[in-house]
């Protein structure tokens, strides 16, 4: 079943709609486990609905959709779909959809557009963009959400895919907010569901250089690449807690560093004052041309939307071919509450790969001094 798509619900443009190549009903999802349901309240009145279960990776449960022509190298592709969340994760108003983009249908499934998504409770359209950076013929690559970040039931709605050639201005192509707005933030913090056993040996370490144990208030192994020039790709990594990491290549500079990045969702209030300490595994795969370390334009803790206030700040290089810990601390200077932050991590310095590993947000509370806590200036884990 094919749809139209209003210009109003995809982006704002007169001839938008004469680059659209897919318009499908809320019913042509692949996704195992899901069931097609009536929804008058979605364009199309079809749905599918997929009750989720937190898997060892995002992508343990996938929602996919074949591309039915061929994509050719430099073209913009414009993904607008409808989702909407019915059961919401612990302690959030809002799913996570940790990557919602266009990748190649077989091994490696290398990404070339890519945005995290966090649907609310009423149908709304999301949208996911890149930049294809091959010729693919049809059938080559799908669309494929990654669903399994945490328990949730979601439904899918239509969807609609578009062709904008290699000229289409990119500042006018719609993006999705990275945080909905939240509940009021308790009046301690909140950690994630996540069992800290799975991470015990890494927290046992991080926790015996630090003043105070902390909350761990993220998902370690929740990490998702963002921007136009990035791919992410899980690879086996013995030598990291739970023996995969997140490979990045970044395929080319960006006009800004952080254009380009991977990012983990922070579920936890933080409250006025609270030391935010961050700490994650990183190697260099393939440094920039000339160097021996790739770099780290930026990581920390910041605001999920604009205007990205940073709350634990710090900037890093990461030796090839060697593991070695990293991180990034701060006082926040607010209140934020749960589902308004993130971990980022800026990475469109160069053309280089990173491999990432588990990633660590601990809240420490207030009144800890962040120049006794490891940093990458003199004080190295």
């Amino acid at each position: 079943m094919t749809l139209s798509a209003p210009a109003a619900d995809t982006a704002k443009g007169g001839d938008l709609l004469d680059h659209m190549f897919l318009s499908a009903s809320g019913d042509s999802w692949s996704v195992q486990g899901g069931t097609v349901r009536d929804d008058a309240e979605v364009k199309g009145g079809k749905a599918t609905r997929v009750a989720v279960r937190k898997g060892a990776n995002p992508w343990d449960v996938q929602a996919i959709l074949g591309v039915p022509q061929a994509v050719a190298k430099g073209d913009i592709i414009l993904v607008a779909y409808y989702a909407r969340i019915e059961t919401p994760p612990t302690g959030s108003t809002t799913g996570i959809f940790s990557q919602a983009g266009v990748q190649m249908a077989k091994a490696p499934y290398t990404a070339f557009a890519n945005e995290p998504a966090a649907p609310n409770g009423k149908w709304g359209v999301y949208y996911a963009s890149g930049v294809a950076d091959s010729d693919y013929p049809k059938g080559a690559i799908n669309l494929v959400l990654h669903l399994a970040s945490a328990d949730q039931v979601v439904d899918l709605g239509p969807v609609f895919m578009f062709d904008l050639g290699p000229n289409w201005d990119r500042a006018k192509i719609p993006h999705n907010k990275t945080a909905a707005v939240a509940p009021a933030a308790p009046s301690a913090p909140v950690a994630t569901p996540v069992p800290e056993t799975a991470y015990a040996a890494d927290l046992a370490k991080l926790r015996s250089k630090l003043p105070v144990k902390g909350v761990l208030v993220n998902d370690p192994g929740a990490f998702y690449t963002y921007g136009p020039n990035v791919a992410g790709q899980p690879i086996a990594a013995a030598e990291v807690t739970g023996g995969k990491a997140l490979r990045t290549v970044i395929a080319k500079p960006g006009a800004n560093p952080w254009d380009d990045g991977a990012v983990s969702q922070i579920n936890a209030a933080i409250k006025k004052g609270d030391v935010v300490f961050a700490a994650v595994r990183v190697r260099a795969a393939v440094p920039p041309q000339g160097s021996q370390a790739a770099m780290i334009a930026e990581l920390g803790v910041h605001l999920a939307n604009a205007p990205y206030t940073a709350i634990a700040t710090s900037s890093a290089t990461a030796p090839k071919d060697q593991w070695t810990w990293v991180f990034a601390s701060g006082v926040a200077a607010s209140d934020y509450a749960p589902g308004t932050t993130s971990f980022g991590m800026q990475l469109s310095s160069g053309a280089q790969t990173l491999d990432l590993g588990p990633v660590y947000v601990l809240n420490l509370g207030p009144g800890v001094d962040i120049s006794k806590l490891p940093n990458n200036f003199g004080s190295p884990f």
